[in-house]
């Protein structure tokens, strides 16, 4: 190896650790060295204040910095009783801050008050009952806590976190369109009510990369600020899209028909949306059609593949990640356009979008229940990096999550503002980033990804040093 290759890999290596920014690191020496931890951060939008809480077993170990990320106080709790388990979202006030978790079922309910004045802690469970409801998601929105739920009719309820820790109605929102009469649909199911209450909605954070396994569920909820975005895939109908604006709380509703084969018959649908425009994945094993509407719903922009022709509008090759047909093998690149529409027309199909550079970077894939030597593994499943804590309150870790280990069939597009194809090299994205940076690190837990002031940050603890440190992307 001459000095030039060692130099240029000592510069690319340093220029990858330098794509990163420390911005804060403090120790604590009272936790244990060997067990892992938790941690997951609440972001104030007013004050731009973070709180981060770092947890261990029972103990809460939190830290209140403000906008320069000075630290301003710290104490330790702890944690609220071991069956609410699943945090699902926070309210914060001027002296207080207070975290709604929730059992397993979402069916019970209890509240953690952190006071950073008092250096105190109080635990609530709260005398709710959803009765009939069912739990579909929690909505951070400027400080405020907002909790949807469902009916049995068919009504979404929005309710607000009152400063008494109970809950106001503040919208009723009926689920139904002219068009389409749901109840009467067997196979219209937007939230499941037979057997355990569960929700089946996938929340989705459009402003980092997502897995396949995350955008191929049929039905989703999207964030955009104030836009909430719910989406329903409707058998041989079309996605049926609700638009809520959590600034007045009005509310809107429209179907996007599915698109028809050029070919045949389509056997998969599925549509990832956004404020500006709506996108649509369909396929067989003889094609697929990828379109860009506008948000009325008017195609602007479509890319066609075929099983007997080259995809010509793809930047990588076409992935498998997952279990193979070949042992020990968890990923490789496939050839044909016909393997490529085979795979993803037998599973579920789903697509992401992601604009950075101003570019827009499009993956179009799909993902399946794998065999792996007589046992059932389903690719779509709960991950297991990360905590249910962070996982439920932070849907920007949970894509971090599930992009790392993802197990789908696709490939990723390049296309400029009008959605023109681009050729060259996809670069590397943001989680790639802090996947090669955590590498470094042998004896780290408590990770956590999540937006901060419009930024993007990795926090981790050493367990060696005894250090938390944070780092922005």
């Amino acid at each position: 190896m001459n000095k030039i290759t060692v130099f240029m890999l000592l510069f690319l290596s340093a220029f990858s650790m330098f794509s990163q920014k420390a911005v804060l690191s403090f120790k604590n020496e009272d936790v244990s060295r060997k067990t892992s931890k938790d941690a997951f951060t609440l972001s104030n939008t007013v004050t731009n204040d973070l709180t981060i809480l770092m947890v261990e077993r029972k103990d809460v170990y939190a830290y209140l910095f403000n906008s320069d990320f000075e630290l301003q106080s710290q104490f330790q709790t702890e944690l609220i009783k071991s069956k609410y388990d699943q945090a699902l979202g926070f309210k914060l006030t001027d002296s207080q801050q207070h975290i709604l978790f929730s059992n397993e079922k979402k069916t019970q309910f209890a509240v953690l008050t952190l006071d950073f004045k008092t250096k105190k802690s109080t635990a609530t469970e709260l005398d709710f009952d959803f009765n009939n409801e069912l739990f579909i998601e929690a909505i951070n929105y400027k400080n405020k806590l907002y909790v949807l739920s469902s009916t049995s009719e068919q009504v979404i309820i929005i309710r607000e976190m009152t400063d008494a820790l109970g809950f106001k109605t503040v919208t009723r929102i009926p689920i139904n369109h002219d068009d389409v009469n749901l109840r009467e649909r067997k196979s219209y199911s937007s939230f499941s009510f037979a057997g355990t209450l569960k929700t089946n909605i996938q929340k989705i954070d459009p402003r980092v990369p997502n897995a396949i396994e995350q955008t191929s569920r049929a039905n989703k909820m999207y964030q955009y600020d104030n836009l909430v975005f719910l989406t329903f895939e409707i058998e041989d109908i079309g996605t049926l899209a609700f638009t809520i604006n959590f600034d007045d709380f009005s509310h809107s509703t429209k179907i996007y028909e599915y698109p028809t084969g050029k070919l045949g018959d389509l056997k998969r649908y599925n549509s990832y949306m956004s404020p500006e425009y709506f996108y649509q994945i369909a396929s067989s094993r003889d094609e697929m059609r990828f379109i860009i509407n506008d948000i009325s719903g008017t195609p602007i922009k479509e890319f066609f593949v075929k099983k007997d022709a080259h995809i010509t509008f793809k930047n990588t090759p076409i992935i498998q990640e997952g279990a193979t047909a070949v042992p020990f093998v968890n990923r490789r690149e496939l050839e044909e356009s016909s393997k490529y529409l085979r795979k993803i027309s037998t599973g579920d199909l789903g697509l992401t979008v992601l604009f950075q550079d101003n570019h827009y970077y499009i993956t179009l894939g799909g993902n399946k229940e794998i065999s792996t030597g007589g046992s059932m593994m389903m690719t779509g499943g709960m991950v297991t990096a990360g905590t249910t804590h962070v996982v439920t309150i932070n849907p920007t870790h949970y894509s971090y999550s599930s992009y790392t280990s993802s197990k789908s069939t696709y490939f990723t597009s390049k296309f400029d503002s009008d959605f023109n194809h681009v050729k060259g090299k996809v670069s590397e994205n943001v989680f790639e980033k802090i996947k090669e940076f955590s590498h470094n690190y042998k004896y780290i837990t408590a990770e956590d990804v999540f937006f901060h002031n419009n930024q993007l940050y990795f926090g981790y603890f050493d367990l060696k040093k005894a250090t938390y440190s944070l780092n922005a992307f």
